[in-house]
């Protein structure tokens, strides 16, 4: 970031010679060829002037990509959570406690999270779907190798390679979003891939109950195989390349069997340790780095300790059978679909506040009803198991209200963190992932001895106080503070479509070099207002 004083008389100059009718610099032909294509030529990105550039593909063709990627995101959490049902099952097969049958779930939360720093290096020099291809193949080889186990061992292995090669789809749904969706879609277009990957988790556990009550347990591992098998024939056949590379156009294959050729589209982009690591680099920015905590807390408490820790509860204290047991995971996915209004309102929000001068932050108030929702539900959860003789609909109720709380607040806290700067996009949906993944793997450890010394009403407590105190309380002081900064609007410095920076309008010596936006759509509010 970079603040000067010396800044703002050129800013200053730049604005009075700014067109007061907001019109980019772009030719007239480029200004009827997007009129015709989407209504309007103020687009933020700008998209070229070519049809295949993945703006500028129509809507059915964007949706049918965001949709094979949701379901990717998906799937990475449905493998996941699916043994949760047989967890009992596996636990009498292997002979150990349920406790230890648990890793085989946990693990792949923790391997989904931190594997695509190395897949997404690969993504950005090569494209994303001849390797979302490899990444269904693997996985559905190693869906299938766990047919077949019949020891501990074997299965963790299987477990561990399964999680590994399906890890992608949780990460590249943002960057997908990003390459097709302009900038007022993106909260919504957002919310699609994040409500699939927080679905993924009680949908997993609900079918594979009905399953696993049923047939034989190995028959869950058959389901996840045909599942892979067809995500395959869909990247092959319906899928298209969304990476694109404005610079060299000759880098783009616009055959859809010819983009299966392993040819570089971004050859400047070099693998290395650096690249890998490089989401590593938002620790350090507060702006990114809250909100990623704030969330990642809500999502290890109101998640992570319901959903994977349901078995120890439900089954220790109801001897509930697996397809019971799927069952009480319909609470999740009806918080959870509820929820989804968080990426709507969030585009509405921010649509209304760009218009008097809001900045991006104004998004974060869609995240307060989440996570009052999220403390809500769990101490009600909490009190109710504790209380609860014989099984009742009560603790799912906080279930329900902590699933929808947290993903009522999923999508605008994703989105306000790609608003900081949306060049990062994938690195940032890379950094939300892992710092997510690595607490969600972290809870299991603790969960079962924090119910058998405190009990339950006293376990969810703490957990409801910390999403107080490092959620609710941290977010509360980053909007604060962002507000107190001022207004900003989006502010044309050169002549350029790409080049936009943030201008405060309370203290207009403050430009953010650091936040780059291509739409300048309250330009004509700042020539009123300063």
């Amino acid at each position: 970031m970079s603040s000067s004083d010396e800044k703002a008389p050129a800013a200053k100059v730049e604005l009075e010679s700014a067109s007061i009718d907001d019109q980019p610099n772009i030719s007239e032909e480029h200004k009827q060829y997007l009129i015709a294509k989407h209504g309007t030529y103020h687009l933020s990105p700008l998209p070229s002037m070519s049809d295949d550039d993945p703006l500028n593909w129509p809507n059915g063709m964007k949706f049918l990509q965001l949709g094979m990627i949701a379901f990717h995101g998906f799937m990475t959490t449905f493998l996941t959570t699916g043994m949760v049902p047989v967890a009992g099952v596996y636990a009498e097969k292997f002979n150990m406690p349920t406790s230890r049958v648990a890793y085989l779930i946990s693990v792949q939360i923790l391997l989904v999270g931190v594997f695509p720093l190395l897949w997404v290096p690969f993504m950005e020099r090569y494209g994303k779907r001849l390797l979302l291809i490899f990444s269904t193949v693997g996985a559905m080889a190693f869906s299938l190798g766990s047919v077949f186990c019949e020891d501990y061992g074997s299965m963790m292995a299987m477990r561990v390679l399964q999680a590994v090669f399906i890890s992608p789809g949780i990460a590249v749904g943002g960057a997908i979003v990003n390459e097709t969706t302009f900038s007022h879609q993106r909260g919504s277009r957002s919310g699609i891939w994040a409500i699939s990957v927080n679905l993924g988790t009680m949908v997993g556990a609900f079918l594979m109950g009905f399953v696993a009550q049923y047939q034989d347990a190995k028959y869950i591992h058959v389901v996840f195989t045909c599942i892979n098998f067809g995500q395959t024939v869909c990247y092959v056949f319906l899928g298209k390349e969304s990476s694109y590379n404005h610079e060299d156009l000759s880098r783009n294959e616009t055959n859809r069997f010819k983009q299966l050729r392993f040819k570089a589209i971004f050859p400047e982009n070099h693998i290395t340790l650096k690249k890998i690591i490089y989401p590593a680099k938002f620790f350090s920015n507060l702006r990114i780095f809250i909100p990623t905590f704030a969330y990642s807390v809500c999502f290890l408490q109101a998640n992570i300790a319901l959903n994977i820790e349901i078995p120890e509860v439900m089954v220790a204290k109801f001897a509930l059978g697996p397809q019971a047991l799927g069952l009480q995971f319909l609470s999740f996915i009806i918080g959870t679909a509820i929820g989804e209004v968080g990426g709507y309102m969030s585009d509405r929000l921010v649509a209304w506040g760009k218009g008097r001068g809001k900045g991006p932050s104004f998004r974060l108030w869609l995240t307060y009803p989440g996570f009052i929702a999220c403390i809500v539900g769990l101490i009600v959860f909490g009190v109710q198991i504790d209380h609860a003789d014989t099984w009742n609909v009560t603790p799912l109720v906080g279930c329900a209200l902590a699933a929808f709380g947290l993903q009522i607040m999923t999508s605008p806290i994703i989105a306000y963190c790609i608003d900081m700067d949306h060049t990062e996009a994938g690195a940032i949906i890379l950094f939300i992932i892992a710092v997510r993944q690595i607490l969600a793997f972290i809870g299991p450890f603790y969960f079962p001895h924090m119910y058998s010394n405190l009990g339950f009403t006293k376990s969810y407590g703490i957990m409801a106080a910390l999403i107080g105190g490092l959620s609710l309380i941290p977010t509360l002081i980053l909007h604060y503070i962002a507000t107190g900064e001022g207004k900003w609007c989006e502010l044309i410095l050169v002549p350029s479509n790409r080049l936009i920076m943030l201008m405060n309008l309370t203290h207009p010596s403050r430009l953010h070099s650091y936040s780059f936006y291509s739409k300048p759509a309250a330009q004509e509010y700042c020539l009123k207002s300063i």
